[in-house]
């Protein structure tokens, strides 16, 4: 590997085509991120009860989320967003910013979503108070993920360190 502490990071230094290659990951990355909270807001709403209802029922309209329904919920978010998270933590990574920020960032992301994938069987199964986690951890999930790309793209076209044409 080359010497990636120097200042800029090594996403400047990326030849053009690599640069169209990542940047195109990302916006579709950002769109992800973008229907994620949509899908959220649709679904839960944006308050606990909204989100309590939407996970364990409301006895009136809303029907507690199964067993099944929650375990396929947690195998695709198991497979899909660790590979999202891996990918956009490695670009965020060969950035720019200062190693505690990178660090923090990672951190926080990872915790979200470990969280994200463990309130709904909480909410289900357990004490209903935690439905107000739900929003707060969705929106550390979808903050972070786009900050790491956002960052990635600034280093990479807008760096001072231009890479090679």
């Amino acid at each position: 590997m080359r010497d990636f502490t120097r200042p800029g990071g090594a996403l400047g230094r990326l030849d053009v085509g690599v640069k169209v290659v990542y940047t195109a990951f990302l916006a579709f990355t950002a769109c992800g991120v973008v229907t994620m909270g949509l899908l959220h807001v649709d679904g839960m709403g944006t308050s606990a009860a909204a989100a309590q209802a939407w996970w364990a029922g409301d006895g009136d309209m809303a029907y507690p989320k199964s067993y099944r329904q929650l375990l396929e919920l947690t195998h695709f978010h198991l497979f899909t967003e660790p590979i999202t998270w891996l990918i956009l933590a490695h670009l965020y990574n060969l950035g720019g910013d200062p190693v505690r920020r990178r660090v923090a960032v990672s951190v926080v992301s990872i915790l979200a979503i470990a969280a994200q994938v463990a309130l709904p069987w909480v909410v289900v199964y357990g004490p209903g108070p935690l439905a107000a986690a739900l929003l707060p951890c969705n929106a550390a999930v979808g903050g972070t993920l786009a900050y790491m790309a956002v960052a990635a793209v600034r280093d990479m076209w807008f760096s001072r360190r231009p890479g090679p044409a």
